[in-house]
């Protein structure tokens, strides 16, 4: 293994040192809870991680079971390598076994987390057909606060074959990969909690976004050269108060908050996805287009930046179910079909009220996709 990757997260360091014709020192199997009904599986010998097929037969939102058994060969020792110093470069909040639960999570658009380990081959046990192991996780639960579900969308039947793809990550770079699980953690989150607490769970819908974009962006310029391109003023005055050595400092600790919107807004529409299969009546889409988006997105990031910096929520309306003209005509995929609502001491017109969460997650994992296919596609 190459010394720079001993730092890297995990689940890429293991991808990394997979070798088909080796033994490995330990096989883990972990049970990945959904509310979603799985068809498929991915049992091959491509890489270390197989996703088995549990059959639940689960297709009902919020009824939480054991979908997919995530077997893990291990090809390392589970131990990366430190110094007495505080680094979090790599840091996401979770253990390998969450790093590829987001990662499914991200790729086929469901609710997926992972459990404990529940079945352990070699390393400590010598017995063929594996060592059994008890959890002490307690299951994961979703809440409803509204009769309907906010993201219907995320319940639906998933073949997991697609999930071959998460071996070809091992191609892309220590930086990408953690911006990558970074962002499936947020998403994976969001829709998590989106039933419970919409409002947080919009906020973690862009902020998975932006940390995707801010790896994007990091690709064209310098630290430096955004700096001066996006504070021109600030980089003359720090250049004539302590010289480019200081510029360079500055703009390395800042550079990920320079053109917050312009950045989130251009990412998007760089990766826009296509429009979902099926689709409400035409009063009820949004408009599916750079043009249409480009209007949406600016509404939703002034929406993220209050509610972060002023404390105002995003509008009630948008934390709700989507809505529906008539059974005939599907689930709407904006945000308000009436000229405006007025609810808990606020009012807000239609227009304001551009597209629904529901639609809204779903552009979020399709941008994050094409971004994952982008990256693989440019480093192999």
């Amino acid at each position: 293994m190459k010394e720079e990757d001993k730092s890297s997260i995990l689940s890429y360091w293991n991808m990394i040192e997979f070798d088909k014709n080796m033994q490995p020192n330990q096989i883990s199997e972990f049970p990945l809870f959904s509310d979603a009904h799985i068809t498929g599986n991915v049992n091959d010998d491509t890489g270390p991680y197989q996703f088995l097929n549990l059959t639940s037969h689960v297709n009902e939102p919020g009824v939480i079971n054991e979908s997919i058994m995530l077997r893990l060969a291990w090809f390392i020792d589970g131990q990366g390598t430190y110094e007495v110093k505080t680094d979090y470069s790599n840091y996401h909040g979770g253990w390998a076994t969450d790093e590829i639960a987001a990662l499914a999570s991200l790729r086929l658009g469901i609710r997926l987390k992972a459990g404990e380990n529940v079945r352990l081959f070699g390393s400590y046990s010598d017995d063929p057909l594996g060592t059994p192991r008890a959890s002490c996780k307690k299951r994961p639960e979703i809440f409803f606060k509204e009769r309907k579900p906010i993201l219907p969308g995320v319940v639906k039947t998933v073949n997991i074959e697609s999930l071959k793809d998460i071996q070809n990550l091992k191609n892309v770079t220590s930086s990408q990969f953690t911006s990558l699980v970074r962002a499936a953690r947020q998403y994976q989150d969001a829709i998590w909690m989106a039933e419970s607490e919409p409002e947080l769970a919009w906020l973690m819908l862009v902020s998975a976004i932006e940390t995707a974009a801010n790896e994007w962006s990091m690709q064209d310029l310098s630290p430096t050269e955004k700096m001066r391109k996006s504070k021109p003023e600030l980089s003359k005055l720090i250049l004539s108060k302590g010289g480019e050595g200081l510029l360079e400092a500055i703009a390395e600790d800042i550079a990920p908050t320079l053109g917050a919107t312009n950045k989130f807004i251009k990412f998007c529409l760089e990766f826009l996805p296509v429009s979902p299969k099926e689709r409400p009546t035409e009063f009820a889409r949004v408009n599916w287009s750079k043009k249409g988006f480009r209007s949406i997105l600016n509404k939703v990031y002034k929406y993220r930046s209050i509610a972060l910096h002023a404390g105002t929520p995003f509008p009630a309306p948008l934390c709700r179910p989507p809505e529906q003209y008539s059974a005939a005509e599907g689930l709407a995929e904006k945000g308000c079909l009436s000229l405006a609502v007025h609810t808990l001491g606020a009012s807000w017109a239609s227009d304001d009220l551009p597209i629904s969460m529901n639609t809204f997650s779903y552009f979020v994992n399709g941008v994050l996709n094409n971004w994952w296919n982008e990256i693989v596609k440019n480093e192999q």
